[in-house]
């Protein structure tokens, strides 16, 4: 038996798109181009000839056999071809980053189009502990938030579970954009919040933690304070026409910056006000708002508040695992295993691989591609899940097979 019968094929029927002419910066959904055709469909002197290619300009990083042995390296068997073959232009466009320049400038189109056939025809390594394509290890890892929940229960005893204080004295979290979340946190270590106790719970924290629980507390249910003030709240409706522009018509903000008072409790509005008003929260614009008030007013503005319905923030919930590799197999097919030439496989690929992928496509700035705005939103644990869920899984060849309706005319 040959070390690759065991080996499973995906077949498709492909229905070629053509166009006249070479494109040296193809984006990677571009349709198939006409000279590609013969990277799907290689004469065997083609694949000959790619192998003479990689001998000279890929063995060292990716083996002959397309089966890299260095962590990091990526596994070019099986490969899709069109994939490689856009990957490799963009190297020489200089649209993708060529960190190790290892990717040869001076190859030709001809040479390009033959070792990403070469390597295409060559049959995946087998993957022997391949898991289940469910994805699931254990029910923790449907918890979108499982890596804070250590830093989420030392706020439990204030705050509630969800971010909705029992306690009176003590804010509600919830309906707060995580963007005012994380400025009123780092507020805490540099000074301008002035308490001690903050302060060492916040100092323990890195920014992704903090933005994660910002984005915690923001999905969360808002339920309305049970500290609902003894002040007069028609005359505390009528003072916060000034405060409209930044905090809304009824507390709450529209604005990401800006907090939402309203359902907040009232004891805890009065000592902040109270502590923008002696210094020991500095926010000048706040300062010059509450100056002016007098005790009895800050307590009906209090109380307005506290009697209005905290609404949740637009702010969309980070994806379970197995809903992130739903979103990804639309175009790298299921369990990683592409159907479309164009889209890598990314099943049974090396792990180190995966992740510094997705942290590059995260990492290109300003740039609009679909990775781009897909890798940008997960976070460092998504990655490691995504990466080790696909590697995990079984590689499979794909042979394609021309229609006769894709001939030209």
């Amino acid at each position: 038996m040959k070390k690759t019968d065991h080996l499973p094929t995906l077949v498709f029927a492909v229905l070629l798109s053509m166009s006249s002419g070479l494109a040296q910066a193809i984006s990677p959904t571009d349709p198939i181009q006409k000279n590609e055709k013969e990277a799907l469909f290689p004469a065997m002197s083609v694949i000959n000839f790619g192998r003479d290619v990689a001998v000279t300009a890929c063995v060292s990083c990716h083996g002959l056999d397309g089966i890299s042995d260095a962590p990091g390296k990526p596994h070019l068997a099986g490969q899709r071809a069109i994939y490689l073959y856009r990957v490799q232009l963009a190297f020489q466009a200089g649209t993708r980053a060529d960190k190790d320049k290892n990717h040869k400038a001076f190859l030709t189109d001809e040479s390009l189009l033959a070792v990403s056939a070469y390597y295409a025809s060559l049959a995946p390594a087998p993957n022997y502990e391949a898991q289940d394509a469910s994805g699931n290890d254990g029910e923790s890892e449907e918890d979108p938030f499982i890596g804070i929940r250590n830093s989420v229960k030392k706020c439990i005893k204030c705050h509630g579970e969800t971010g909705n204080a029992e306690g009176s004295g003590m804010p509600n979290l919830t309906a707060q954009d995580p963007e005012y979340f994380v400025t009123s946190m780092n507020s805490y270590t540099d000074g301008s919040r002035k308490h001690n106790l903050m302060k060492r719970l916040v100092s323990a924290l890195d920014e992704a933690t903090i933005k994660e629980m910002g984005v915690y507390y923001a999905v969360q249910e808002p339920l309305r304070t049970e500290t609902q003030g003894d002040g007069d709240a028609g005359n505390g409706e009528r003072l916060a026409e000034d405060c409209e522009s930044c905090h809304g018509d009824d507390g709450n903000s529209k604005k990401a910056k800006m907090p939402t008072l309203a359902g907040q409790d009232a004891r805890y509005f009065i000592k902040a006000m109270k502590h923008y008003k002696d210094g020991k929260r500095q926010h000048q614009k706040m300062f010059e708002a509450v100056e002016q008030l007098s005790e009895q007013e800050i307590i009906d503005l209090a109380t307005y508040y506290a009697a209005q319905q905290p609404l949740k923030r637009n702010v969309r919930a980070p994806l379970k695992s197995t809903e992130w590799i739903t979103r990804c197999e639309r175009c790298h097919g299921v369990g990683g295993n592409s159907s479309d030439a164009r889209f890598p496989m990314l099943a049974g690929q090396d792990k180190d691989y995966l992740i510094k992928a997705l942290k590059d496509s995260a990492d290109e700035g300003d740039s609009n591609s679909t990775m781009h705005r897909m890798a940008d939103s997960l976070s460092s644990r998504d990655i490691e899940r995504l990466a080790a869920y696909f590697s995990s899984q079984q590689p499979k060849a794909v042979v394609y097979i021309q229609l006769p309706c894709s001939e030209e005319k």
